[in-house]
Order: C-alpha cells, then structure tokens, then sequence
C-alpha cells in the first residue's frame, strides 16, 4: 500500500456528459498521490470508450448490470491500493485544493471520515451541503442547502455526509456499504456505523467540490427513500431505541400514509412495507452484526440528531404545525432514556 495514496472511486451510470468535468478536475488537483476508478452500472452510452480514450489513467470496472451506488463503491473498493478511499457521483467538479485539504483534515485524531463542502454548480455562492442532519427516525437533509457560501463556516461534527473520505481499513471495518441498499440513504448508513465505531465525521470548508444538483421528486425515490429509512433504524439501532422511539415513528409512518395517500405514493408506501417484511431475516442478521462491532451507545450517536424532520422543497402547515412539534417534543423526553 502506498503512503497517503487516496484510491478516487467514481461511479457511473449513463453519465458520459459528466465525465469530462469531474475527471478534468481530478486530474488538475494540486494533491497528486492518487489513483482513479471508475465503476461502470452497465452504462448503455459510450462512457466506458469515451473514459478509455480521452482519460487512460482511470482504471475502469464494468458491470454486467447496474447494482446501484453503494455496491458499485465496494467493487471499486475491492481494487483499490490507496490508504483511503473517496467515493463520488459522477456528477461533481472538484476544486484543485480539494483532496488536499480532505487530506489534512482525516490524519487528526478520532476522525473517522471527512466531507466536503459541496456547492451548486451553476450557482457557485449557493451551497447545495455542508455535511447531513438526521432526524432520530432517519429522515435526513442536507445541511445549508440554497444557502448563500458564509466565509465563517469552520470545521465541525455533523451526523452523516454523502461524499466521504475515509481509511479502506475503516471502510471495510464498518461494514462496507450495505448490498441491499440500491439506492437513498446508502451514505447515512455507513455514516451511522462509522460513528459507532466511535469515530466522528467532519465537514471541512476548505475542500470544496461543485455539484450539478437537480432536485428530483418521483414515486420510485419516494419507495427507495422510504424501505432504506426503515431499513437502517432497524439495522443500526439497539432494541431498547426501537422500543422507546416506537410511539413516533408509528405517528411517522401515520402521516407518510397520508402523505402517499394524497400525492398517489401509498401503493410505493406499501411496497416499502412489503420489501421491509421480505429482508426481516437480512435485517436480523444485519443489526446482531452491527450491535456487535459497535463500540459507543446510541446515547452518543444521538446527541446530535434533530428532533425535527428537515424537508426541502416540501412545504406544508400539517409538518410545521403538528408533525414538527409532535416528533420534536417526543425526542427531548425519549432522548433523556436513550
């Protein structure tokens, strides 16, 4: 293994229009100990020739089919040589002092992952994140969004980040990313278990990566976001949290039903449902393996998660009015007990 080598793992699907600026920027970075892959979903565009010819240096892994994000990370893993790995949609233009500034940030103590700050691309004083907030029943947002860039923005702990970087070594201790998750809620996930780990996650303003971000709203991702939600408070959780936050996310679930039942979702809510009960002995296996590694209590992973849903670009008098006080004022009684 290479000293500080950081194996950059880019996942691809369809993607050729992107692919010039994220691989352009890669290769300009002023931090030059790294080595570039890109994972292939079985793309039906010419990505893969197009990569070979006009940027040899990436290391291509094809797919014979697409098996989402977080699977396709750890076949990029699975080959890669660096010390750390850092993983990236396709979609994304780095700043030249990004992986640099990651770098120094990752070597201080009791750090297990580092997050860029993250930028919208054609809006570059807007921030699209600053690291994730989580809601104690998995519901999770970006930190910032459409926010105007704030130079007083300094290095903190925040509860999950989508674009990580991370020693292999903790990356395959935590589990790597979750097989069953396709798609939503992958990146919080394995945040959650690399905190349980007792490492803590930073987002650092000094490395900087653009993002070609298109807010998108459709039954399929409602499905997806919905059976990885519940997925990971199950896997993660101890039993004794999943009894006590029990009563809210029952009131939770309540109100997505409603929510499905008014927008034309409830068939994908109970497809959820249905895939949920169909994993259960996964599942069980899953949270006896995390509880297991896991070295802090949920005490400490909870002391930053809100009590309040953080929706964007979804407003409604019943979240703010009912539902946002409800799960909040239950979270400050729950919490204490935890």
């Amino acid at each position: 293994m290479i000293r500080d080598l950081i194996s950059v793992i880019v996942v691809n699907w369809n993607g050729k229009q992107f692919l010039n600026d994220i691989f352009s920027s890669l290769l300009a970075q002023k931090y030059k100990n790294y080595e570039l892959i890109m994972v292939d979903n079985a793309s039906s565009d010419d990505s893969i020739e197009h990569v070979g010819k006009k940027f040899p240096q990436v290391k291509i892994i094809r797919l014979s089919k697409n098996i989402g994000f977080g699977p396709a990370v750890n076949k990029g893993a699975q080959k890669a040589k660096g010390k750390y790995i850092l993983f990236l949609n396709n979609d994304l233009y780095l700043d030249k002092n990004c992986l640099g500034e990651l770098l120094k940030v990752i070597k201080k103590k009791d750090i297990g992952a580092v997050v860029p700050k993250i930028m919208i691309f054609d809006k570059r004083d807007r921030i699209n994140s600053f690291g994730g907030t989580v809601n104690y029943l998995g519901v999770v947002g970006p930190r910032l969004i459409y926010q105007k860039d704030k130079k007083g923005l300094k290095e903190e702990e925040v509860a999950f980040g989508g674009l990580l970087l991370l020693e292999k070594k903790l990356f395959n201790r935590a589990g790597r990313f979750d097989r069953n998750i396709f798609l939503y809620h992958e990146d919080n996930d394995l945040s959650w278990r690399i905190r349980l780990l007792g490492k803590k996650i930073i987002v650092t303003p000094k490395a900087i990566i653009y993002h070609k971000y298109v807010f998108g709203r459709n039954p399929d991702k409602f499905y997806q976001s919905e059976k990885n939600r519940l997925l990971l408070i199950f896997k993660n959780y101890s039993l004794k949290t999943l009894v006590f936050i029990a009563p809210a996310a029952l009131f939770l679930e309540t109100a997505e039903i409603f929510h499905g039942l008014t927008n034309g979702w409830l068939i994908n809510k109970i497809k959820s449902y249905l895939e949920i009960l169909s994993l259960l002995p996964k599942i069980i296996k899953e949270h006896q393996q995390v509880q297991k590694r896991r070295k802090i209590s949920d005490k400490e992973i909870t002391r930053i998660f809100s009590g309040q849903l953080v929706l964007h670009d979804i407003e409604s008098p019943l979240i703010d009015y009912i539902l946002n006080p409800a799960l909040s004022f239950y979270w400050k009684l729950v919490k204490i007990v935890v």
